[in-house]
């Protein structure tokens, strides 16, 4: 189930005992998004992009920045832009999806390694939007990514 007012997203995570995360679609430039990749330890993980679980104390937008720093060892240049939220069942647990854009400053490196959470080595880059190559559907709403991205370049034509 797909949710476009926060809100109404947390009260069902709450009402249904899921697991709250975060999704986040960091760019660069607009036209790229940052993905990253276990390394070899780790085959099955496939592309993702950071995220992790919102902590009781903080908003998911907060989670978002805190995940975004955690993960890559990036400062969005943005406020998080919460985007929609979306239900997610796996074999072993449920959990809502808040996903959320932030920017990147523009002088981010194409690539890096992070060692993230003290045990995982994350090999960083950007991808293209419309080709992210994202596993688990952590893509799922990159296409709201891209309308808002074209609405906001429109508005600055105007």
């Amino acid at each position: 189930m797909r949710f476009s007012d926060l809100a109404q997203a947390r009260a069902a995570a709450r009402a249904d005992n899921l697991r709250e995360r975060t999704v986040c679609y960091v760019t660069r430039s607009r036209r790229e998004v940052l993905v990253f990749e276990h390394t070899e330890e780790y085959p099955d993980a496939g592309v993702q992009v950071p995220g992790g679980g919102v902590e009781a104390v903080e908003t998911p937008a907060q989670g978002a920045v805190r995940e975004v720093f955690e993960e890559a060892g990036l400062i969005p240049v943005s406020a998080p832009v919460y985007l929609a939220s979306r239900a997610q069942v796996f074999e072993v647990r449920c959990q809502m999806n808040h996903y959320y854009w932030l920017e990147a400053p523009d002088r981010t490196p194409d690539a890096w390694e992070h060692f993230a959470e003290g045990q995982y080595i994350f090999r960083h880059r950007f991808a293209p939007l419309e080709h992210s190559g994202l596993d688990w559907g952590m893509d799922a709403e990159l296409p709201t990514l891209l309308d808002l991205i074209a609405a906001t370049a429109q508005e600055c034509v105007a």
